[in-house]
């Protein structure tokens, strides 16, 4: 009688196991949108000193968030972006959401996160550093 418990219980164990790993394999698969109050639509509908003001709440949220996420992208993103100024950084901006219309129903702070990154990494890249 022990056996079989022990038996069953085991089997229970292992079916729950594959069931948590199915599971998990399925949730990678999902796209995940982030709600947003602006999106890459309502950005460009903003008058240019409400996008320059956005742009820089972005900024200070990316390096912020960055940091504290990741110490060492923080690090080679604020190198990175140095030397900007930031008409520059929201010029990126903007040529990004004007070059990827297709985007434009995402939540503009992660488009911002997305193209400050994707340019970072491409010139690390590119030089090899």
């Amino acid at each position: 009688m022990k056996k079989k418990t022990i038996l069953f219980l085991v089997l229970v164990l292992l079916f729950l196991m594959l069931l948590t790993n199915g599971l998990q394999g399925e949730e990678k698969e999902q796209t995940v949108i982030v709600s947003s109050f602006v999106n890459g639509n309502r950005y460009l509908e903003l008058s240019k000193e409400s996008r320059t003001f956005y742009v820089l709440g972005l900024i200070d949220m990316f390096y912020s968030r960055t940091f504290y996420s990741n110490p060492e992208k923080y690090s080679y993103i604020t190198d990175f972006t140095k030397d900007m100024t930031f008409g520059q950084i929201m010029a990126i901006f903007d040529r990004y959401l004007e070059e990827h219309p297709e985007k434009w129903h995402f939540n503009a702070a992660a488009l911002f996160s997305e193209v400050i990154t994707e340019i970072a990494y491409d010139a690390k890249d590119k030089n090899g550093k």
